[in-house]
């Protein structure tokens, strides 16, 4: 049987299969519908955001806040929490972090790639 490591880059996936109860087909499945569902997310926050409809950020940035929480997606994850602390204090100086997402997202996504292989007990 071979182990699954306990993280890969902009994943804690010790945290996220002890929140899963050890679950590991349930969190790759949760993983490959992150991917499904919210690879545009970036996007539409970056574009919203551009618009200055500060509503849309705050959002489109608080439902991946929830997703990136529960896959322990540490790093996205880190960077929408900061953008919603702005957001709430009405601050929109938020483009140091805005620059952050699209390189937090790919290397999510790469880790996502690389976790998808990963060995499951039968």
């Amino acid at each position: 049987m071979t182990e699954w490591p306990s993280e890969l880059p902009g994943l804690d996936i010790k945290t996220a299969l002890s929140q899963l109860g050890g679950k590991k087909k349930l969190y790759l499945r949760l993983l490959g519908m992150f991917e499904d569902s919210h690879l545009q997310d970036i996007d539409r926050l970056l574009a919203a955001a551009h618009e200055q409809d500060w509503k849309a950020v705050y959002e489109i940035n608080h439902a991946l806040k929830g997703v990136t929480g529960n896959l322990a997606a540490n790093e996205l994850y880190q960077l929408c929490i900061d953008i919603d602390g702005k957001l709430k204090d009405e601050q929109h100086d938020i483009e140091a972090l805005l620059s952050a997402l699209p390189v937090a997202m790919k290397t999510l996504l790469a880790s996502i790639s690389q976790a998808s292989l990963l060995p499951l007990e039968e």
